[in-house]
């Protein structure tokens, strides 16, 4: 990453989503008007509409892309943070001890709650993918400049296999990760990893696409399996909030979201 002076949370949506797709829709009109200089026929006709529809598609897109990235964004809606105070609205916690976050990202989660928790020491991992405008130097940077820095540790790992002994932390936390870990396709034992190294009695808070008949088919199972293994846990669906707009409520960005918490 460059140099940074700023606080940078970044934002879940990468800049080069909405420049990919602006950048898609861009050539597609061009090729569409030099479609013109071909003489007329049927296949040409055919490459017209199709240009039409992509160029159609793709600007819708980037058009709902763009949006969504600046209502999520710390400068613009905040919506980001608003999400992740609500993560830590349901972690019944009194703050003392360690906590971990899964998959801290820029660290905005870590650093929410060692603002949050005086008197706690937050350690964020990640593994920082290639794909994702996030790094553990960013994570170190925002932390200082919080004010947060002695009380916060970022480290590289793999959610599927976490580097830490059994009955570790104090409480954890997580959001929009489990679905992206690519090396644990079974959920079940994802989460159960997570709580593995949660001391007995510690609380939870784990935010995801619970709501997607994708990445959770069968989430009465899940749960059912994961209420054999702590002492308490529920369910919370999380679209029913009032910082989140419409406009954002689709399985594009935040329509699908839903958390469990509890105590392990």
């Amino acid at each position: 990453m460059k140099n940074q002076t700023n606080i940078d949370y970044a934002n879940w949506i990468p800049i080069k989503l909405p420049v990919t797709l602006g950048t898609i829709t861009a050539v597609s009109l061009l090729l569409f008007a030099l479609s013109f200089l071909l003489p007329g026929s049927v296949p040409v006709l055919i490459l017209r509409g199709l240009l039409v529809a992509a160029a159609v598609f793709m600007g819708v897109f980037f058009v709902y892309m763009a949006h969504a990235r600046k209502l999520l964004s710390y400068e613009g809606g905040g919506v980001q943070g608003k999400i992740l105070d609500n993560v830590l609205r349901y972690l019944d916690w009194d703050g003392n001890g360690t906590l971990l976050d899964i998959g801290c990202g820029s660290g905005a989660l870590t650093i929410k709650a060692a603002k949050k928790y005086p008197q706690a020491h937050c350690v964020g991992m990640d593994y920082w993918g290639a794909m994702w405008d996030y790094a553990q130097g960013q994570c170190e940077t925002n932390a200082r400049l919080e004010g947060v820095a002695e009380r916060t540790t970022f480290q590289k790992g793999d959610a599927a296999k976490l580097d830490f002994p059994d009955e570790h932390f104090d409480a954890a936390v997580s959001n929009f990760v489990f679905h992206e870990v690519a090396s644990q396709p079974d959920k079940l034992k994802l989460i159960q990893e997570a709580l593995r190294v949660l001391k007995p009695g510690a609380p939870f808070s784990f935010e995801d696409v619970f709501n997607s008949p994708r990445s959770y088919p069968d989430m009465d199972g899940l749960m059912e399996a994961l209420s054999k293994e702590v002492s308490e846990i529920r369910f919370v669906d999380t679209r029913q909030n009032d910082f989140v707009p419409k406009f954002l409520r689709t399985p594009l960005v935040a329509g699908e979201m839903g958390l469990i918490c509890g105590r392990k």
